[in-house]
């Protein structure tokens, strides 16, 4: 059996993996298979480029996924809170890279496994690279943003 890190995509018809993390970090790749390529998936209409963690910080991938013609770049990252500022440097990069909004779901709280106190700061970037909005450190804390 082919164990993988990945995201599920969950709707009206059930639940599936809609993507497996391509860049593994640490210890993963002694546990995990690595995904073999980009994904997207489209709700009402909008085309979401999906990473997980590190793939955020490989320009290949954002490269490639974007490649795909994607409205937004869709990433969930667990990071340390003393690394807070990297997922945003991530998003700004990509979003001014590609010219498409990035939105980031960043864990916040303790996870365990080295992780006691989780970085948080979800957020949200335009295209441009200019932060929309972005959350605190807290657990519970979410941000919303309306693209037309």
């Amino acid at each position: 059996m082919t164990r993988s890190i990945g995201m599920l995509v969950v709707d009206g018809t059930g639940a599936r993996v809609g993507y497996r993390k391509q860049y593994l970090g640490g210890g993963e790749g002694a546990v995990f298979t690595a995904g073999t390529g980009p994904a997207v998936i489209e709700v009402d209409g909008w085309r979401l480029g999906l990473a997980i963690c590190k793939d955020t910080g490989v320009e290949q991938h954002a490269a490639d996924t974007a490649a795909l013609g994607i409205d937004v770049y869709v990433a969930g990252v667990l990071e340390t809170a003393e690394d807070f500022d990297v997922p945003a440097e991530r998003a700004a990069r990509i979003a001014r890279a590609h010219g498409v909004p990035v939105a980031i779901a960043s864990f916040a709280g303790s996870s365990g496994e080295g992780f006691a106190r989780a970085a948080g700061g979800s957020g949200v970037w335009a295209a441009d690279g200019s932060l929309l909005a972005r959350a605190g450190t807290r657990t519970g804390e979410i941000v919303q943003v309306t693209f037309a």
